[in-house]
Order: C-alpha cells, then structure tokens, then sequence
C-alpha cells in the first residue's frame, strides 16, 4: 500500500513540486490549493486554504506536507498562526508533520547568538516574516505530542535550479555553505529531500535546513551576427 500524503498548497512554487516528485514515487497525493487546481488528475484535489483543513480532511493521510506561506503582502502573523493550526491538525497523532521553514529562523553561525533575520543584510520586507515563522517553530519545540520537522532552504532559495538529488542536511539549526561557499538550495532538491524525510521518518522533532552542494554556475548567452547574418551564440559560465 502505497504512503499517502496530504501537500498543504499543492500548485505552489513549492508544493508543486513536491506533488510531481512523490507522484514520480509512487505516493498518493491529497491535493489542498486555496486557489486553482492541480493540474495532475491523480491528485486528489480539496479546495481548501490551510486555515480551512480539518483534522477529518487529513485522517487519512501518513504524512503531512505543507509548502504554505503567506505572501508578501500579507498579515505576517499568519506565518505564526500556520503553525498553530500545524499544531491542532496533527496533535495526538502518528502522523508525519514536515513544513517549510525560512532561512531567516536560522542562527547565522554556531555561536547561535543572531538569527538570520535580525542582521542588516535580511531583506526588510521579509524580517516579520522570519520572525513570525520563527515564533510559530518555538511553538512547535513545546509540544511533546506532535511528531514534526521543519525544513529550511538555504539563504539562496532558487526556483531556476534543477533537481540535483546531491544535498546536504544541517542539524545545528544555522545557515550552511557548501564547497563553494554558497548557502543555495533548489526548490527541486528541497522537495526532494522532504519526500526523503517522509519514506524515512527522520529527523523527528528537528528543524533543519537543506542545501544544494552543487556549485551554482550562472549561464549567460550572448548572441552575435556572423559576417553571413547568421546568428550565433556563445555561453559564458
């Protein structure tokens, strides 16, 4: 019997993805979008924004997948709020919580003194943002009767980038670097990695992050005329 898994905002830049990858494994997929459908027929599809999900819409699903996030322009404390309706949905049950969580909830070195989004560099319009979901965490860390995880990309969450399938997990709760000293994820590898964590069960009552190890080569194209008007072109890395 296959695991089914309920994607909490399933035609997403996030949950999309994830929704493609676990169909690709063989998983059945409750499909829950606020707006618009999935696109998938093998989904099952529920009209509902995460605020509106019961815990009867979900009482059949192993794993909870949510790729939700507020948006920009709105209230940010509903970042904080997800995770208490995180909290009221899976109480009291063996089902799997696996959310996305922001890079700004990280410390930013070992010395976890400064969280991401409290430095200068941490873009303005995203620093209640990270707060809230940084709060809405420590409210998961005080439960003891919810088994959950909470992924975080990396500083550089990149929606171009390919599944590479080679990422690295960090459980020290701060921002990692790879070989090439970039904090860089993919979206594809993100998702990758939260089916892991589902067909797993690991990393129970964590928060981690996930990091692309590839180094990001930048490809730019540029197209010159031959003497012939012909049209060529060259690509720089």
């Amino acid at each position: 019997m296959s695991m089914k898994i309920a994607v909490i905002g399933a035609n997403g830049n996030l949950g999309s993805r994830v929704t493609r990858q676990a169909l690709e494994r063989g998983m059945t997929v409750k499909g829950f979008v606020y707006a618009g459908n999935v696109e998938d027929e093998r989904v099952e599809v529920i009209n509902k924004s995460l605020f509106d999900v019961t815990k009867e819409d979900i009482a059949d699903c192993d794993v909870m997948i949510s790729a939700y996030g507020s948006g920009f322009d709105a209230d940010p404390t509903l970042n904080h709020k997800a995770f208490l309706k995180y909290i009221e949905l899976n109480e009291e049950t063996k089902r799997h919580l696996i959310a996305i969580g922001g890079v700004g909830s990280l410390f930013t070195d070992s010395t976890h003194t400064t969280y991401c989004y409290e430095t200068p560099e941490h873009p303005d319009f995203l620093r209640e943002i990270s707060k809230n979901i940084k709060l809405g965490i420590d409210e998961l860390k005080k439960t003891s009767n919810v088994n959950w995880t909470v992924v975080c990309p990396s500083s550089f969450f990149d929606s171009e980038g390919a599944l590479t399938g080679n990422y690295e997990i960090g459980t020290e709760e701060q921002v990692i670097f790879n070989e090439a000293g970039e904090s860089r994820v993919t979206y594809e590898d993100l998702a990758m990695a939260m089916l892991d964590i589902a067909e797993a069960d690991n990393y129970n009552q964590k928060q981690i992050t996930v990091l692309t190890k590839q180094k990001h080569i930048k490809i730019c194209r540029i197209f010159l005329k031959n003497l012939h008007g012909e049209v060529k072109h060259c690509t720089l890395k």
